[in-house]
């Protein structure tokens, strides 16, 4: 996050040299706020939004080429970096599609948006695994987890009902109430993030990635 800072501050700084650093990170810190808000409300608020908020809450003028320079740097500050798996995570999806499952994703994509996240994706190595056109991702859909859309939008694409298919996820408030909400089987991660928020429980909930065959009816 301190990288997007960054770069908020040399982007006002441009046009409004005279602005402290702390009042550009409280008026960039609001925005974020704002996209938290509207995630707990299942609507998506991401770069684009967060930007105008900012350039609102400065009284600031920008032109089109610099907000599209500063929105692709909230998007992707570094470029070049790949995601990195949690453990046991390409073993366990390399598993299931040696099965013959098709998979997809679910994301609430927040400021790194598809487009990022479809090529960090590729990069990992863990792309082959799932269905192109079965990526849903919340700035392309339009709303965020446990909305029925956005679940939908993957199932669709991998032509299967709800209640032949699963989701992992870890939060129980966007997660598993979203796909138990379907009436697809759920199955909580815990192992990187032990969600303590409110919400239902999954069918299975598994603190490593090895233990999901199991959890999922296949060992």
């Amino acid at each position: 996050m301190e990288i997007r800072k960054e770069a908020v501050r040399r982007f006002v700084a441009r046009h409004r040299a005279e602005l402290p650093a702390e009042v550009v990170d409280q008026a960039f810190q609001a925005g974020l706020d704002r996209g938290t808000a509207a995630w707990k409300e299942s609507r998506h608020f991401g770069p684009e939004a967060i930007i105008e908020h900012l350039l609102a809450e400065l009284r600031l003028e920008a032109p089109a080429e610099a907000r599209e320079e500063l929105r692709a740097l909230l998007e992707d500050p570094d470029p070049e970096s790949t995601l990195e798996p949690v453990e046991g995570v390409a073993e366990a999806v390399a598993g299931l599609s040696a099965r013959g499952l098709r998979l997809g994703i679910v994301c609430d994509s927040g400021m790194m948006v598809g487009r990022v996240l479809r090529g960090r994706l590729q990069r990992s190595g863990l792309g082959s695994y799932f269905e192109p056109s079965a990526l849903a991702f919340s700035d392309e859909v339009g709303v965020t987890k446990p909305r029925p859309e956005i679940f939908l939008k993957a199932l669709d694409a991998l032509a299967v009902r709800p209640a032949d298919a699963a989701h992992i996820g870890d939060l129980h408030f966007t997660d598993m109430a979203g796909a138990k909400a379907l009436g697809m089987r759920a199955v909580r991660f815990k192992g990187f993030n032990d969600d303590d928020s409110e919400g239902p429980e999954g069918d299975a909930v598994i603190d490593s990635y090895r233990d999901l065959p199991a959890a999922l009816g296949l060992a």
